[in-house]
């Protein structure tokens, strides 16, 4: 693979360097190439073939294995089909979420947090995030039941747990 990249940089050069029609006097005659060499109209057409994408030229098959040349930060989250993540909320995942406080209200606790935008946001039990949704919240964590990409891991879910004291979380 390094070897046919290199070999089209430096054709590409090459026909780069070649001086175009406009440039260079027009031939008396048409001069034959060397046995083994190309003529340059030859040479251009070549890389013009090699270096186009042509629909249905590539496939890939997965086995399992993710696509390398798909971005990772598009595809991050459940593999629910979705390519971009939506706003607010229901786009961040766990890890980008700091717990900064917990509210007691009378219909329960409210979890406040913090996300990668700088905006706190309240959340209730059985708010859903993109790749989790909070099954409960307490007076100082709130758990998350995280869904778990990784398929050739056997569990499909997990418990997160976020402690309004870091020094709780480093015990668990």
């Amino acid at each position: 693979m390094k070897q046919a990249l290199a070999l089209a940089i430096l054709l590409v050069a090459l026909v780069g360097a070649l001086p175009t029609a406009a440039q260079q006097p027009a031939p008396a005659a048409p001069a034959a190439a060397a046995p083994g060499e190309l003529s340059k109209d030859a040479l251009k057409d070549i890389l013009e073939k090699e270096l186009t994408i042509q629909p249905g030229m590539y496939t890939y098959q997965p086995a399992g294995r993710r696509d390398p040349f798909v971005s990772l930060l598009v595809n991050v989250g459940p593999s629910e089909g979705q390519t971009k993540r939506p706003n607010g909320m229901p786009g961040f995942l766990v890890q980008e979420l700091a717990l900064k406080g917990i509210v007691k209200d009378q219909g329960g606790f409210i979890a406040m947090l913090q996300a990668t935008d700088g905006k706190s946001y309240f959340a209730k039990t059985g708010q859903r995030f993109y790749d989790a949704v909070i099954i409960a919240i307490d007076a100082a964590t709130v758990t998350f039941r995280q869904e778990v990409t990784d398929p050739l891991s056997p569990v499909k879910t997990r418990d997160v747990k976020k402690s309004l004291y870091s020094s709780e979380e480093a015990r668990q």
